[in-house]
């Protein structure tokens, strides 16, 4: 009797897992930024809420301020000026508690500067969080000067450095040193040892026909 045919065995095949789809194309930003309020939070308490109507619309002008500056009005666009205007407002009252207290002098000092018209410097960065809002209570009024009156502060400070230097060493006259500013070659000078004793001393220089300062 011929043996029947031994069926073989096949292994067994899993069954295809679908595929997975890359989910990290459609995956949402964990910190999604809030949108853009369209007006201001109110308090309900009105000192409160009068320092933060003064701050947003402070804060509103400096997009037309900046006008067509290509290198920031696109970032200045994004910002949200009535919300960094509740952030500030909410920093100084956590800070200093009411601005009829004891601090109201501080308060005027930060409501002069975000507002003065003179100085959009200090407003736009507060808008740009340069000046993040939790930093406003610390900072001094060199901080919120603006860019011009920082330069003018540094002037008058250079000045009276070389003025009171130069009452006490000799002063000199040279052809040695060209202006900068002028392009005179009539200069006075003067040396000091400002730094440590084994450093160069540094010489003052002012020119005699433009009375242009420096050092080095």
């Amino acid at each position: 009797m011929a043996n029947s045919p031994v069926s073989e065995k096949l292994p067994k095949i899993p069954p295809a897992k679908p595929e997975r789809t890359n989910l990290s194309l459609s995956k949402k930003p964990e910190n999604p930024a809030p949108p853009k309020l369209s007006a201001l939070i109110y308090t309900k308490d009105a000192d409160r809420d009068q320092w933060r109507e003064a701050i947003s619309k402070a804060l509103c002008k400096v997009v037309e301020e900046v006008g067509d500056d290509a290198d920031i009005i696109a970032e200045v666009k994004t910002c949200d000026p009535y919300r960094v205007a509740v952030q500030v407002e909410t920093a100084l009252y956590e800070k200093w508690g009411s601005a009829k207290g004891s601090n109201r002098m501080k308060y005027r000092s930060i409501k002069f500067n975000i507002t003065d018209g003179n100085n959009p410097d200090f407003r736009r960065k507060v808008l740009l969080g340069i000046f993040p809002p939790h930093t406003i209570p610390e900072l001094t009024p060199d901080d919120m000067a603006s860019d011009a009156r920082k330069k003018q502060n540094e002037k008058i400070k250079e000045k009276a450095l070389f003025n009171s230097q130069r009452s006490g060493p000799s002063v000199a006259s040279t052809n040695a040193f060209k202006c900068g500013k002028c392009g005179k070659r009539e200069c006075n000078y003067y040396q000091l040892q400002t730094r440590s004793a084994d450093e160069p001393m540094t010489t003052f220089v002012t020119c005699a026909n433009c009375d242009h300062r420096w050092k080095f």
